[in-house]
């Protein structure tokens, strides 16, 4: 039976529900939760000040809350997996509740957030996303990489956690590829127009890469707006790419992108090689980023 108190919202808690029953197939399934236990005890974010309310399905906010630039880039990473895969064009607008997962290498994220419509921008639509990453672990390293494994309108399906490897063609696989040569780039698509929201998406995370670190993520967010200059598209022309345009919404890909910053401490012009895979499954995309100072 749900809860009565105001906060109780049931579709948040199937959500920590789902949460629970992943940690109990791991062997992690945690005890009841005094009420002075801190959460990063346990190797889970102190985002969530209260472990008891999140299983009870709460919304309950920390008192200092406010979005962090990094998690916000996992959120948004999750929508464009979402409007790739279902048509829509859906743009990002707050988190609402995070909820962590610290390992020794790597870190699960468990976001609420809302995005909206731009043509009914005044009716948000909440989602839920998890999204795997290492920028916690490892900092000023060559290159980073995220995964989403859930990316649903809040209250919808089941998630299916497990990354299938196996699909995903074995090009797109291991080391991170050079800077593209020019006789290289027949496989490629050159973007004219760079006003893709999306785009913008994946320099950011690429300045990210870069500066995680030596930089604080707000420090990072401060330092926009990046400045895309050129960006090169290479896929293996698969099923469905009739036309060179066709690249940019493929399932897997490769953006060779070059791009400036103009902003304090950080000025100059970077190169950044994302690969984009898909697996095939709802929510499921992974982005692996390197980017280096021209």
């Amino acid at each position: 039976m749900g809860d009565s108190s105001p906060e109780y919202d049931p579709d948040y808690a199937r959500f920590a529900t789902e949460i629970r029953a992943l940690l109990k197939e791991n062997g992690e399934d945690k005890q009841t939760f005094s009420s002075s236990y801190d959460p990063a005890d346990g190797g889970w974010s102190t985002y969530v000040t209260d472990a008891n309310a999140f299983f009870a399905g709460r919304r309950i906010k920390p008192k200092a809350w406010r979005v962090h630039y990094d998690r916000g880039l996992c959120a948004r990473l999750a929508l464009y997996c979402y409007n790739l895969q279902n048509g829509t064009a859906y743009d990002f607008q707050v988190i609402i509740q995070i909820h962590e997962q610290n390992r020794l290498s790597f870190t699960k994220s468990f976001i609420t957030f809302d995005a909206v419509n731009p043509s009914d921008p005044t009716s948000p639509l909440t989602f839920e996303t998890c999204v795997k990453h290492i920028d916690d672990q490892v900092t000023h390293v060559p290159n980073l990489w995220w995964e989403t494994h859930i990316c649903r309108v809040e209250g919808s399906d089941e998630a299916d956690y497990e990354w299938n490897d196996g699909a995903v063609n074995d090009y797109y696989k291991g080391e991170m590829p050079k800077w593209l040569s020019d006789e290289n780039q027949q496989r490629c698509y050159v973007l004219r127009d760079e006003k893709n929201g999306w785009l913008t998406l994946l320099t950011e995370f690429a300045f990210f890469t870069k500066w995680n670190g030596p930089l604080s993520p707000g420090e990072i967010e401060d330092c926009r707006p990046l400045i895309t200059q050129h960006v090169v598209v290479e896929t293996l022309d698969e099923e469905g790419e009739k036309e060179p345009s066709d690249k940019l919404n493929a399932a897997n890909a490769v953006f060779y992108i070059t791009f400036e910053c103009v902003e304090d401490p950080t000025i100059g012009r970077y190169r950044a090689v994302v690969r984009k895979t898909m697996d095939g499954k709802p929510g499921h995309m992974r982005l692996e980023v390197t980017c280096s100072k021209v």
